[in-house]
């Protein structure tokens, strides 16, 4: 403690004017007081705080007129009082002298707590905004630092404590990789190369020249790539790949076809998927990204009652994002396939949007910055779990970082900004990205998991408890919402009914298959989740297979029937305005790879492949 006291003498007096004036100001306030509580009490809430907004402005400006800085001493002036007489009592002044300065700035230890507890959130939010968190989390684990030292701290050098997050030799910018096998572009889609002037970032690509010995260079894939399309049946070729963990397998399966036949698609939906995936790769920018403006985005600016401003202008992350997943999910990888030059350097792309506290949102504004973070995320997690590159495995630690950061302590969900309570359409992404970052290796902390089941169990409604709402305070459930939070808890619990009872899993698969796709009411958002939901449930009962069959031939005519020669979606949709014709045919094309994207190997066949009447259909 400092030893020293101080004592300030002092005297103000206002003059006699400035009495009669607060006490005339003073009656006028009783009297306002009294009239909007008689003669004004009609007036409505708004217009009575207005009143009292202004008033209480008048008495600001008064009493700023009536302050004046106290002056005083010999030959001052007038001012409002004697002068002012100030004595320092000196009553340890040596000990005051060595008395360390610091000490009186040390922050509380509840200060401490909360910044450790959450250090990417710092650059995002004020940290006096975060709630305690009832449930300890662990701390995150520092990343290794660069092989050049930096001048400044890394704010993502922190990272959730897990072993497989830190277990990183180099970061990304120490080493570039070249690998060994020759990629041949797909037709009518340019190579991408990556612009001359970020040649810092490591290439992805497989390079087209020998690596300089046997030992140092990856395991050759396959000597031919196929092109992307067949003369025979216009599908995507399905070269051999490294194995994949068990949820991607079936991507890589040289039978696809007759999988995806098996689980209700057939030859119609490959050739669907084949024409999306080439027309995503003509619409791909030199630098590795897909430009949303330039596609119809962020021309939406009013949908379900709310102004979002064109949310998707600048959505470059998260709408290349589900571009590669829909490459993805066809076996599509930057090691392997006729769409290398497509994939790698859109996750170049992403690797390089990366802020320095792990965000992948890029430039995208408030609305849309959240779902670019977890759709890149996203992304990363897939083509790290599918190909084992440890190149990427630094960009998705930080990214799951920063998620796990910015996960609301209490409330367990993710909203458009850190500190915000959560809502059920950001949670469906943040679990999938999560979900799939741990199939690459990385450990999410058990804390992560039961805040989303918290939340989960927030946002429960109907009478079984098989409906979901948007936000937890909101009463009415919608069916959007029904299916992403159905197959939300089916990544949690790992169980194809989602944890739910019989009644709620039938009350919520009556809900869904009450609103089919049809062209009437596009919603691909709708169908993307309602699609994954009800085909990962239809092993369950009699009914889970019924309702993915109604659905599953609902969803297959309107998506062959909408899709457009050049093999794009229109963006002519429910949120359509917003993401542009790469969302539409991103989120359609991964609706139709729904027989083989998540499947494992020992899944039966679906009851729908019994079906044949749908096949019929023909693409526009």
């Amino acid at each position: 403690m400092i030893a020293a006291d101080f004592s300030l003498a002092y005297s103000i007096e206002l003059p006699r004017p400035w009495i009669i004036a607060w006490a005339v100001l003073a009656l006028l306030s009783c009297a306002l007081v009294a009239l909007l509580r008689t003669r004004l009490q009609r007036l409505k809430p708004w217009q009575k705080c207005a009143i009292l907004s202004l008033w209480v402005h008048v008495l600001l400006g008064c009493l700023i007129g009536a302050v004046q800085i106290a002056r005083g001493g010999p030959g001052a002036g007038d001012g409002y009082g004697p002068p002012i007489a100030v004595t320092l009592l000196a009553g340890d002044l040596d000990a005051t002298a060595t008395q360390p300065l610091a000490s009186a700035s040390t922050p509380p230890a509840a200060e401490d707590e909360e910044l450790n507890a959450a250090p990417a959130q710092q650059a995002e939010m004020d940290p006096a905004a975060a709630e305690p968190d009832p449930l300890d989390a662990p701390e995150l684990v520092a990343q290794p630092a660069p092989a050049a030292p930096e001048p400044a701290a890394e704010p993502e050098a922190t990272e959730p404590d897990a072993p497989h997050l830190a277990d990183l030799d180099d970061p990304p910018s120490a080493h570039a990789i070249s690998d060994q096998t020759a990629v041949t572009p797909p037709p009518d889609a340019a190579a991408v190369q990556p612009p001359e002037d970020e040649a810092a970032v490591p290439p992805l690509v497989a390079a087209q020249q020998p690596a300089a010995s046997e030992d140092a260079a990856p395991t050759p894939l396959a000597a031919d790539v196929a092109p992307a399309e067949s003369a025979a049946d216009g599908q995507v070729a399905v070269a051999a790949a490294a194995p994949a963990p068990a949820p991607f397998a079936a991507r890589f399966a040289p039978n696809r076809t007759a999988i995806a036949e098996a689980g209700g698609g057939g030859a119609n939906t490959e050739r669907a998927v084949a024409r999306g995936l080439a027309w995503l790769a003509s619409a791909q920018e030199q630098d590795g990204r897909w430009d949303p403006r330039r596609h119809g985005a962020g021309r939406e600016l009013y949908v379900l009652q709310q102004n979002r401003g064109g949310a998707g202008a600048k959505a470059d992350t998260g709408i290349s994002a589900l571009a590669l997943l829909a490459f993805l999910g066809a076996g599509q990888t930057h090691r392997h396939g006729p769409y290398a030059m497509c994939v790698g350097p859109g996750l170049e792309y992403l690797c390089r949007s990366q802020r320095p506290d792990g965000s992948l949102a890029g430039q995208a504004e408030m609305f849309a910055q959240m779902y670019c973070h977890s759709m890149a995320s996203f992304a990363l997690a897939e083509a790290l779990a599918m190909t084992d590159d440890e190149r990427l495995r630094p960009a998705l630690v930080a990214g799951v970082g920063y998620s796990l950061a910015v996960q609301h302590p209490t409330n367990g969900g993710w909203r458009y900004r850190p500190g915000d309570t959560g809502d059920t359409s950001q949670l469906g992404w943040q679990v999938m990205a999560l979900r799939s970052a741990e199939q690459g290796g990385l450990t999410v902390p058990p804390v992560t998991w039961n805040r989303v089941d918290r939340f989960l169990q927030q946002v429960v409604r109907g009478q079984a408890g098989g409906l979901a709402v948007y936000r937890p305070e909101e009463a009415r459930p919608s069916r959007p919402m029904t299916a992403e939070a159905l197959y939300c808890r089916q990544l949690v619990t790992g169980r194809a009914d989602g944890g739910l009872s019989p009644a709620a899993l039938a009350e919520a698969l009556d809900s869904l298959v009450g609103d089919p796709p049809s062209q009437r009411a596009v919603n691909l958002y709708y169908w993307y989740y309602a699609s994954l939901a009800l085909h990962r449930a239809q092993h369950v009962s009699s009914q889970a297979a019924a309702a993915w069959r109604t659905w599953n031939d609902a969803l297959t005519q309107t998506l062959l029937a909408l899709q457009r020669e050049d093999g794009c979606w229109p963006e002519t949709c429910l949120w359509g305005g917003y993401g542009g014709r790469v969302y539409t045919t991103a989120l359609a094309t991964m609706c139709l790879e729904v027989y083989y994207r998540y499947v494992p190997p020992d899944e039966p066949p679906s009851g729908v492949a019994r079906q044949r009447d749908w096949r019929d259909a023909v693409p526009r």
